[in-house]
């Protein structure tokens, strides 16, 4: 009888432990598995916190005029009224003459349109805004005029130039259509 009690203990240890001590032991290899995962994420989630402060630390260390130079060259909105007023008061400080039929298509560079208009607009993270004038003046002011340009903070591609014969009253001037791009950063 003692070894059948024996034999009957054993077995009830042997069944315990498949019942109740394995299933555990799993789970426990399982929150281990969690543990380490989430341990590795919370690595992560440090690396790019202390990145983030150097980053941080970084933009803080560059000057307002810096800033306000980077904002004129790479603008995050359009600013087509800004930019004609820009290059008006560049073409007037030459000696040319207010700029005339300024012409540009605000439904392609409105950053708000819905996607149903800007079917050809690529995905690029800059947006192009085309616009063309027309101004007059002598060919030595409008050099200078393309020089101002170029010179200028903000970032601008001349497509295209044409000239045609200007007004006789105002000497040898011509009368200058220009087609040029410019960029801007969209969020």
């Amino acid at each position: 009888m003692r070894q059948f009690f024996l034999l009957f203990v054993i077995a009830v240890s042997v069944g315990a432990f498949v019942i109740f001590v394995i299933p555990r032991y799993k789970d426990l290899q399982a929150m281990r598995k969690d543990v380490s995962s989430f341990d590795s994420r919370l690595a992560t989630a440090e690396r790019l916190k202390q990145s983030r402060e150097e980053l941080i630390a970084k933009y803080n260390s560059i000057s307002k005029k810096d800033l306000d130079n980077l904002k004129i060259l790479l603008p995050d909105t359009v600013d087509n009224i800004r930019l004609i007023i820009q290059i008006d008061s560049l073409a007037t400080k030459n000696g040319m003459s207010s700029l005339r039929n300024v012409e540009y298509d605000a439904a392609k560079t409105d950053p708000q349109a819905k996607p149903d208009v800007q079917q050809n607009v690529s995905q690029k993270p800059y947006g192009e805004f085309t616009m063309s004038f027309t101004t007059t003046g002598q060919y030595k002011n409008f050099l200078s005029f393309i020089a101002d340009l170029e010179q200028n903070l903000r970032l601008v591609d001349i497509s295209s130039v044409s000239f045609t014969e200007g007004d006789k009253s105002l000497g040898d001037s011509l009368s200058y259509k220009i087609t040029l791009k410019t960029y801007w950063l969209k969020k």
